[in-house]
């Protein structure tokens, strides 16, 4: 066999080839002689060259063999090789299996092989390689074939490995072959393959590589023939067009790499303890020390055994993964940058350098992010290293920018493995990042994704304030010294990033790095004493007292902010009791200063608020120790004193909540009487109620001052009936007959005294309420707050209508919010409470659709013009999501039907971007709970949508219908994707969709004599994208209900007939349905010319076949339904039979009719064979006997432009 420069080649043996073939050459034998052996004439001996005395020839007298051979040939020598030897060539394999010529394939037991044993997992690995081991020590040549095939199997081939294939300097034979075998139809292959066996056969199949590589590092991984044949068909596989091929050898590839890495490092390490061992010993300077010359002996033999091994690491590197690590799968990329990190981290001697380092960061710019991610994953250990971190500062200046501009990577998992990476290239190298490359980092603190935001706070800590783990034990003082320097530099962070509203998300960022954001004992004091070195201005004091809040409020709760909510099933035992100390230990903080604190900011109503949000956090229990009871009565006064001097609705709103919290049961009963005992709303309503009396007195007509004066009371009554109930002070009776009464009034009541008024009216029904549903109540509470329900529901309805914007959007909440509570799932939690439930009428449907359509679905833009406020629109949309969720509500619970939702569904597509996320979940709400409702309310959406849309056309452009309705498609396309994964869910809902949008289109102008198309047929385009949600069944019956409605219709081929085919096609799932087909368009009549009525036609003899196709009652495909139709008429109408057809006074045009109907009909079905014979018998009916050169004379007498000849022709 002729050498073979093939790549695929066996590589330990590259360098005695070339030396043989100038031996063989020597010697007059040909290169044949080195595989095989040749007869000898005459006496059938075989003649070989010994490969081992050549190897001594060779390296006495050529200078140019490579140091690999003579190294190996050193290994192995013959006790008699110098000789010329007449035997088989063995190349250092084991024994062979004696004489005889083997079987090119042994019959093979398929439980026995590798692959079976491997894909079953029935036996350990190790076994299974030892059991491999030793047949390979007693035949090597099965025992690689039988390793061979295992390969070849593991890539999905089905093809068998002969011995005659590994019998070759090059496996490329044997891999065209098996590509010739390999079936690429499915795509997958059992690497990849998804399920839990073929994932196990996954790691198996790695776990077995390795485990065979590694148990015979002792034995024959050296002998020059396993490597070589495993390296050689793993690289020749790798090189491969089958993917299957090219990824299997690959995976395998890497694990023999990472399998001889783990050996290296063993000889590496066995190595460097021998080496010691030698040192010692030669320091005792003995004479004829035989240990010296053992340890010796072993130094070298490892030192020669570990170059070996890199030289197979060199070549597997250089054939297979210089050539894979850019290969078109992104799993193999991923593959090899991944290995390649294990060895690096191994093996860091051999291949943590910039020639092997570049791999990964050319890999950096894969355009899959999966690639990427496997990059970082590679680099971070390596740079979480300090040891490797000189080694790593060419390849970090190299590639920095590409590394710190992944911090804003399209994928959060590789963003945040991209700044936890810069964040170790900072520690390293300090100097390396700029100003800018800070600021990339730092934005995304205030990420939603929570895993990038706490990377990126890690990075802060470390860069900004160089906050490091604790490391050597500093004291209390000098802990708070620096902590409070941390923290005056983090509210300058803070000041400075500008987006003062997100403390939330920036304590949450760093609160998990360190313990900075707990010590509130250095926030209190920066708050009350300052810093002499920086004191705080009254801008950074509240922007701490905000990070502080924020910081209690994660202590108290563990939750982070609701935007960056994490998915966690349960909290850990561990969790829960952290949370408990920190909330016993601000508490204790807390309850003694927060009273300080609220004073000495009394003035700021931002800074109350946050501060007031603290004592919610509270665990109130403690307030029963006697030390903390002067702490309590403080607290209470400077709430009195708040609610006092504040009027704000949100600062009188947290007040109100956190005299709730100390309001609480859990309060100890000795220190009860310190908070109920406050005058607090005895105060406030005594002054309210003296305030209504001189507002009703003057009837209506105060000044300015008292209306203000007023309009302060009502906000703290309206705050604090939100979390108390003042039913006993008889709030109803004095609040609602300003709502009542209000246009009676000289002056009408102030905008925002009505707000207030029916606010506090809410909550008083709502307290009403709970008593009742409590057993709190009276035996005429029920009736009593039935009336007032009734009241204060007509009230809101007048009010919904008020001119004045504020007024009417409270009154249109409220309404919303008590439909829903007094609704039919009230007697759920008491059946007393029956007779309170209260059902909307469609008047009172009619006008909550009315006040969505006027309030939500505006478009600003197009009437304010370009120019606008961004942050004012923000708050609009805003306002009109609240007020579009209140309506959905009622919808999704019952309260107001699904039709009144058709105006919403209609505005999907077009307020996508403000909306779309509600109205999504109000159609998935709506398909659960009335599924027919929910069609029908979808179709009437498109239509309505489609006639709106249409109806803005110029009438001189309503041929262009079919482009302007492209909104209606795309509302059809979003009503699609809502059906579910589950069609037969919705299988009824959407049949009745598609009939009921079928009536729409033909309600108009369906004239089945003029042949016109109906006005509203286009949307049947926009109804062709809801079919593919049609069963195959369903379609049928689509189908039939369709042509039930075009039956008798002359349908034309014509444009305006073009959304019917469409639509029809939609629903087409065969020829057969194909033949339910309404007839093709009919042509105008072009032959006017008759039979006069008593002038007979000649008799025309018809064959038995011709009268099968003219019966009308055979089912044929080349009778139309309009043919048959016709004939049976005529037949029924003349009383005659098929027979006696031809003496009937046809009319010429009618049978032309028929033939251009039959003709069509044959055409589509594919019956050209017949064409002949269906020409000649129309010819003969319709003009007998009649001279081919007289036709064209009598065409052109009747005005026939178009000739019938063509049609013969075809």
């Amino acid at each position: 066999m002729s050498n073979s420069s093939s790549p695929s080649t066996r590589p330990m043996r590259l360098a005695k080839q070339g030396a043989y073939e100038t031996m063989s050459n020597v010697l007059g034998l040909s290169r044949s002689h080195h595989k095989v052996s040749q007869s000898v004439s005459g006496n059938g001996s075989s003649v070989s060259v010994n490969p081992r005395a050549l190897d001594e020839i060779l390296d006495s007298n050529n200078p140019s063999v490579s140091a690999v051979a003579q190294s190996r040939s050193q290994k192995r020598k013959s006790p008699n090789d110098s000789e010329v030897v007449f035997t088989t060539p063995k190349r250092g394999r084991p024994a062979g299996r004696g004489r005889g010529r083997p079987p090119n394939r042994p019959v093979l037991d398929k439980e026995a092989s590798l692959y079976f044993l491997i894909k079953e997992g029935k036996a350990a690995l190790i076994q299974v390689a030892d059991d491999w081991i030793e047949h390979y020590q007693k035949d090597a040549d099965l025992a690689v074939m039988d390793l061979i095939q295992f390969f070849i199997s593991s890539t999905g081939c089905k093809g068998i490995v002969t011995l005659n294939d590994i019998r070759t300097d090059d496996f490329s034979q044997l891999i065209r072959k098996m590509t010739e075998d390999f079936d690429e139809d499915s795509g997958d292959y059992p690497i990849i393959i998804a399920g839990l066996q073929w994932k196990k056969f996954r790691r198996n199949f790695c776990d077995f590589v390795k485990t065979l590589i590694k148990q015979c590092q002792y034995s024959v991984i050296y002998d020059q023939y396993l490597m070589d044949i495993i390296i050689s068909l793993l690289t020749g596989l790798a090189d491969s067009q089958v993917r299957a091929f090219r990824h299997t050898a690959t995976l395998a590839a890497m694990k023999v790499m990472t399998a001889l890495v783990e050996i290296a490092v063993r000889l590496s390490q066995s190595l460097a303890s021998v080496s010691k061992q030698f040192e010692t010993e030669r320091t005792k300077q003995r004479k004829g020390n035989q240990r010296i010359e053992a340890l010796m002996q072993k130094k070298h033999e490892y030192s020669e055994n570990k170059d070996e091994i890199i030289n197979m690491l060199d070549y597997i590197f250089k054939s297979v993964f210089v050539h894979r690590y850019r290969d078109s799968v992104p799993e193999i990329r991923s593959l090899c940058v991944t290995e390649l990190g294990e060895w690096i981290l191994n093996f860091p001697e051999h291949f943590l350098d910039d020639s092997h380092l570049k791999y990964v960061g050319w890999t950096l710019y894969d355009k899959v992010g999966e690639v990427r991610l496997r990059c970082l994953q590679t680099l971070l250990p390596l740079y979480q290293e300090e040891q490797f971190a000189p080694r790593l500062e060419l390849f970090t200046n190299k590639f920095k920018v590409r590394l710190v501009s992944m911090v804003l990577d399209k994928e959060n998992e590789t963003a945040v493995l991209a700044v936890k990476l810069v964040t170790c290239m900072q520690r390293h190298f300090p100097a390396l990042l700029v100003a800018r490359d800070n600021e990339m980092v730092y934005e995304l603190i205030y990420s939603v994704h929570r895993g990038l935001a706490l990377a990126a706070g890690e990075f802060l800590l470390q860069q900004l304030f160089n906050v490091k783990t604790p490391g050597r034990t500093r004291s209390q003082q000098e802990c708070k010294a620096t902590n409070k320097s941390v923290i005056r530099d983090l509210v300058q962070f803070h000041k400075e990033s500008k987006l003062h509203e997100h403390a939330a998300y920036l304590v949450d960022s760093l609160y998990d790095s360190n313990d900075l954001l707990k010590d509130w004992t250095a926030m209190t004091e920066l708050l009350l004493h300052g810093d002499d070195k920086q004191p705080l201005d009254r801008e950074d004091e509240s922007l701490l007292i905000d990070i502080m809040a924020c910081s209690v409020r994660e202590a108290a709760t563990g939750e982070p902010p609701i935007a960056r909510s994490v998915n966690k099933k349960y909290v850990t035992q561990k969790e829960h009791k952290q949370v408990q100390d920190d909330q016993a230990r601000l508490t204790e903080h807390f309850a003694e200063h927060l009273p300080v604190l609220l004073q000495k900011f009394t003035a700021n109503q931002r800074d109350l608020e946050n501060l007031l949000t603290i004592v919610q956090r509270f665990n109130i229990e403690v307030y029963g120790a006697a030390h903390y009871l002067n702490h309590l009565n403080a607290l209470v006064k400077c709430l009195e004193e708040i609610f006092e001097r504040h009027a704000d609705e949100e600062l009188l709103g947290t007040c109100s909540r956190t005299y709730e919290c100390l309001c609480s049961e859990k309060l100890p009963v000795h220190v009860r009487p310190l908070v109920t005992g406050s005058t607090l709303i005895d105060l406030t309503m005594l002054k309210l109620r003296q305030e209504i009396q001189q507002f009703n007195t003057v009837d209506g007509a105060l000044d300015e001052e008292d209306i203000v004066t007023l309009i302060t009371s009502m906000r703290r009554i309206e705050a604090l009936h939100q979390c108390h109930d003042l039913s006993k002070w008889d709030v109803w009776d004095l609040i609602f007959p300003i709502v009542k009464q209000r246009q009676e009034y000289a002056v009408p009541p102030n905008p925002e005294m009505m707000r207030l008024s029916v606010k506090t009216c809410y909550w008083s029904l709502l307290w009403a309420l709970k008593a009742i549903a409590d057993g709190q109540s009276f035996e005429d509470s029920i009736p009593k707050l039935k009336q007032q329900f009734q009241q204060f529901c007509t009230c809101c309805r007048e009010l919904m209508e008020s001119p004045v914007n504020e007024t009417a959007e409270m009154a249109y909440l409220i309404l919303c919010d008590l439909l829903l509570i007094f609704g039919w799932s009230l007697p759920e939690r008491n059946e007393e409470l029956t007779a309170l439930v209260f059902e909307a009428d469609q008047s009172l449907e009619d006008q909550l659709e009315q006040f969505v359509r006027r309030k939500v679905f505006v478009d600003d833009a197009a009437q304010a013009g370009d120019v606008t406020d961004e942050e004012a629109e923000i708050v609009k949309t805003h306002r009109r999501r609240i007020y579009l969720a209140a309506f959905c509500k009622l919808v999704v619970f019952g309260v107001v039907t699904v039709a009144s939702a058709v105006h919403i569904f209609k505005n999907y597509v077009t307020f996508q971007s403000d909306f779309g996320d509600i109205i999504r979940v109000l159609l998935n709400r709506c398909r659960e709970s009335d599924k027919m409702g929910w069609a029908k309310t979808m179709i009437r959406a498109l239509c309505a949508l489609y006639q709106e849309t249409v109806s803005e056309l110029d009438p001189e452009n309503r041929d262009k219908i079919s482009d302007a309705i492209y909104v209606v498609h795309e509302l059809a396309k979003r009503f699609a994707m809502s059906f579910g994964s589950d069609p037969t869910k919705t299988r009824e809902a959407i049949v009745t969709l598609h009939r009921e949008g079928i009536d729409f289109a033909c309600a108009a102008d369906l004239n089945t004599a003029t042949g016109k198309a109906p006005r509203d047929l286009p949307f049947l385009e926009a109804l062709n994208e809801l079919s593919n949600r049609l069963l195959k069944q369903d379609k049928r019956i689509v189908l039939n209900y369709l042509n039930r409605h075009f039956s008798g219709v002359r349908v034309g081929v014509d444009g305006e007939w073009q959304p019917l085919i469409t639509y029809r096609n939609s629903l087409v799932e065969s020829e057969d349905e194909a033949a339910l087909m309404p007839p093709p368009p009919l042509p105008p009549p072009l032959i006017s010319a008759t039979v006069n009525k008593g002038q007979v036609p000649p008799p025309l003899s018809l064959t038995p076949s011709m009268k099968t196709i003219l019966k009308p009652d055979v089912s044929s495909p080349f009778v139309p339904v309009a043919a048959s139709s016709f004939l049976t008429r005529r037949t029924a109408r003349t009383g005659t039979t098929v027979d006696t057809l031809m003496e009937v006074d046809f009319e010429e045009e009618l049978l032309f009719e028929i033939f251009y109907v039959s003709f069509a009909v044959v055409q589509l079905n594919g019956f050209l064979a017949k064409m002949e014979n269906q020409r000649r018998f129309w010819k003969k009916i319709l003009h007998g006997n009649e001279k081919p050169e007289e036709r064209p004379r009598r065409l052109a007498s009747n005005g026939g432009e178009w000739s019938i000849s063509k049609m013969e022709n075809k």
